[in-house]
């Protein structure tokens, strides 16, 4: 009888098989050998599609003359990195002495697809005739390991998640490959390699991201008022806010809250109806309670993690898989469960039982002790563990970790403890005072019993104390003081790493057909694996910038999204085509529906996609909203203005800036724009320039370049004032203010104020101040590095450098109305 050969998806993995089966095994690098077995291991993915130009010299070149690229078969490419592993498992694979084959990878459709294509590509004619049989383990005890061997399933039984492996992988190559190709061709055609990344997954999480910012850029705030009361009983006071009981939140007023004065005379009647009135006071009091959050599956972990500690989704997993694979803390983290398998009781008491040697040692002891370790539903629950089970400590203890890991380490073994303390229990008491027929919410919270809230030491803000004080008895209340506070409503916030993971998790909810959003409900866009690295290739392909830790998209972003509407094929940047694959995958593996079907519908989709790119501006030409200018007529393309007689082409999209259209107006009627200062370069960065057209090409005017200006008639003007340094008259220029040296090129001695200075531009009527004061009045609105505003006075000194002076602190946009007494 020959060996049986077990294939695993880590070496991790690999090791924990091999102390799983009998015998005695030696080590070599790529592979565990016994009497019986043979233990090897992938890398994750050794094999891929290849790309077109390995399948055929001639698509190198990228044109839409070879488009659509449909391959009949789907030839496979060993990729680079772990070319030595994958000829080892060849080899291994090959062996005359191998029987049996089994897939240990891990219990899903991508552990199906990574063995299916590493045995696909190694097979020869010594592959025929061995069984392929496939190992299933959701649990990584011993137990279940030994479990799962002892009932391999036979690989009849795999066919049809093989089936939805490969036509996922195949359609994901024929979608993006051909979207990719034609997009990028689409946009080159004036000239360079313009590459626009398109893809099923990476589109729709873009899409999220420019609706968003759309959202923002069209916000208009409206103002308005809140009203916080002082109310005095006796020698006790405390503060009341003035809500609207009645108040029914509607669609069509989405800034509406109960708490929220819409007119200024409405919040001033009201303040002056109360001042000094008394108060008839209602109180109640209740207990509540809240339960500990859920385990971490790695969505919720790099969310989390971001929002505590800044940690990039890319940087979280790396971390966590740090702590799994070098140190082996914690269990595998690439999961979408946050449940643990109903058999992993005695391996969870022994992780207990360890970490009352470490940090948390003494919360570990009271779960034991107090004997809060039960088969909780909401925590052991096999209908709601996946391919892999929450993330959890191992029983082994850290010795030397870095900053960032004890960081993810703590965060999961706090997580972990506080799962099975009971729930935190609180003393809600909310107090009406009524004035005058108007009503004012004072709301305490008292934290009671800790329960879990206990594992995380300090307290959130939620939980501080805020407890009333009772009121004496038979003493009336006064409404003592109003603060009238004046506010703006403010646009949605820009997505950050951990919001926009949440938004990908739960994209399904924004797909209208029922069927495909329950399609989508166990995976969202992408997989737990690949959510962090779809963010990264958003970033390193210039879709989408990182500013402190909000994600902004480029105009390349906009761009993009714009193309794909007025080509119809903006499916591409919608969740449904998720939703609609895994519905259809979903039936594949139910029988009801075949892979070549399948197949079928994704090939003739690519070649409608390539089609409707190819038919090009012509078939969408429409003359625009503002033509004509000056007498000439323009027409609007997907991604361009152009003039009737073709000789002046600009693009919507100037500097990876979206132009508004009467900036395109100003720019077609000769007109300087500017500065703006968020251009970016092809790479991402930021710049500050004024931009206008020359010669019937777009130019970007620089602060330190005076080449391109007309002098005299910028000394035609009349001077803002004196520079400080040598004198010298300042002009305002298009590209900010400068003195006359500095126009004449003196770069020791010329003046240079740029229009723009965080943020905020600045008036002519500044710089005159700044010149004959050495200060200007105060200034509101400058934006700081980490995107706060703030209000500051700006000074010059003799040397020409500039600095800010900030105000005493005061309560914004509050006035005070107080009584006699």
């Amino acid at each position: 009888m020959g060996k049986t050969l077990i294939i695993a998806e880590k070496p991790s993995v690999a090791a924990d098989i091999v102390k799983a089966l009998p015998g005695k095994f030696s080590r070599s690098k790529s592979h565990f050998e016994s009497d019986d077995h043979i233990v090897s291991f992938a890398i994750g993915h050794l094999v891929s599609i290849a790309y077109p130009e390995e399948i055929n010299p001639e698509l190198q070149k990228w044109t839409l003359d070879n488009l659509p690229i449909l391959p009949e078969e789907f030839p496979l490419a060993v990729l680079p990195d772990t070319k030595t592993q994958f000829n080892a498992i060849s080899k291994l694979i090959r062996r005359k002495d191998v029987d049996v084959i089994v897939n240990g990878c891990d219990a899903g459709r991508e552990g199906e697809l990574i063995f299916k294509y590493i045995l696909k590509l190694a097979a020869n004619h010594a592959v025929e005739g061995k069984q392929i049989r496939r190992l299933w383990l959701r649990s990584m005890t011993l137990d279940a390991i030994r479990e799962g061997l002892r009932h391999l399933r036979d690989n009849s039984e795999m066919l049809p998640l093989e089936d939805t492996a490969l036509c996922r992988s195949e359609a994901d190559w024929l979608i993006g490959i051909n979207a990719t190709r034609a997009l990028t061709c689409y946009n080159s055609r004036f000239g360079g390699f313009r590459k626009t990344p398109c893809g099923r997954v990476q589109t729709p999480t873009l899409s999220l991201l420019v609706k968003r910012e759309t959202e923002r850029r069209g916000f208009v705030p409206v103002t308005y008022w809140e009203l916080h009361a002082r109310f005095d009983c006796g020698p006790v006071s405390y503060e009341g806010i003035w809500i609207d009981p009645d108040f029914v939140k509607e669609d069509e007023q989405t800034h509406g809250r109960r708490n929220r004065i819409w007119e200024a005379e409405r919040a001033r009647n009201i303040a002056e109806m109360c001042l000094g009135r008394p108060a008839e006071v209602e109180e109640s009091s209740k207990k509540s309670t809240k339960g500990a959050p859920p385990l971490y599956d790695l969505t919720l972990l790099q969310r989390e993690a971001n929002s505590r500690f800044g940690f990039s989704a890319k940087n979280t997993l790396a971390l966590a898989q740090g702590l799994y694979e070098r140190h082996k803390l914690i269990t595998y983290p690439r999961t979408d469960s946050r449940c643990l398998p109903e058999d992993y009781l005695p391996t969870v008491k022994e992780v207990l039982s360890r970490q009352r040697d470490w940090q948390f040692g003494r919360f570990a002891a009271e779960v034991l002790t107090k004997k809060y370790l039960k088969k909780d539903k909401r925590i052991f629950n096999n209908k709601k563990v996946s391919d892999h089970f929450a993330i959890i400590p191992t029983s082994v203890l850290p010795t030397t970790l870095s900053e960032p890991e004890l960081k993810v380490y703590q965060m999961i073994v706090q997580r972990f403890l506080a799962v099975f303390f009971p729930p935190a229990v609180y003393q809600n008491t909310r107090r009406l005072s009524v004035v005058a027929g108007e009503t004012f919410l004072t709301e305490g919270k008292i934290l009671v019993e800790p329960g879990w809230k206990a594992v995380y030491g300090s307290l959130s803000e939620e939980d501080g104390d805020k407890e009333l004080q009772a009121l004496p008895p038979d003493t009336m209340v006064i409404c003592a003081e109003i603060d009238q506070q004046e506010h703006q409503t403010k646009p949605p916030p820009r997505f950050t790493e951990a919001t926009l993971l949440s938004a990908m998790e739960n994209s399904g909810k924004l797909v209208e057909d029922e069927e495909l959003a329950e399609a989508m409900k166990e995976r969202g866009l992408g997989t737990p694996a690949t959510r962090a690295s779809i963010i990264e290739k958003l970033l390193n392909e210039k879709y989408v910038v990182r500013e402190q830790r909000d994600l902004a998209p480029t105009g390349k972003a906009f761009e993009l999204l714009s193309l794909l509407e007025s080509r119809h094929i903006d499916v591409l940047a919608s969740p449904e085509l998720t939703g609609e694959w895994e519905y259809k995958l979903n039936q594949i593996l139910k029988g009801t529906m075949t892979r070549p079907q399948f197949m079928k519908e994704i090939r003739e989709m690519t070649g409608v996609i390539v089609e409707k790119v190819r038919q090009g501006d012509e078939a969408e030409l429409r003359e625009a909203a503002f033509s004509p200018v000056a007498g000439v007529r323009f027409y609007e393309t997907a991604s361009a203005y152009e003039s009737a007689d073709k000789k002046l082409i600009i693009r919507k999209i100037l500097g990876g800036r979206v132009m508004e259209e009467e900036e395109i107006v100003a720019l077609i009627e000769g007109k300087t724009l500017g500065p703006f200062p968020d251009f970016r370069s092809k790479k991402g960065k930021p710049f500050t320039a004024s931009v206008r057209i020359t010669d019937s090409k777009v130019e970007f005017l620089f602060a330190d370049s005076t080449a391109e200006l007309d002098l005299d008639e910028i000394r035609r003007q009349e001077p803002l004032g004196l520079s400080p340094i040598d004198q010298t008259r300042v002009f305002e220029t298009p590209i900010g203010y400068l003195s006359e040296s500095a126009l004449e090129g003196d770069r020791d001695k010329g003046l240079r104020i740029s229009k723009i200075i965080l943020g905020r531009r600045l008036d002519p009527d500044h710089i005159s101040q700044l010149l004959s004061h050495g200060r200007t009045e105060l200034i509101t609105g400058f934006i700081s590095r980490k995107r706060k505003p703030f209000d500051a006075y700006l000074l010059l000194d003799a040397r020409g450098k500039l600095t800010f002076e900030f105000p005493p602190r005061s309560k914004k946009g509050a006035s005070r109305i107080a009584g006699n007494g």
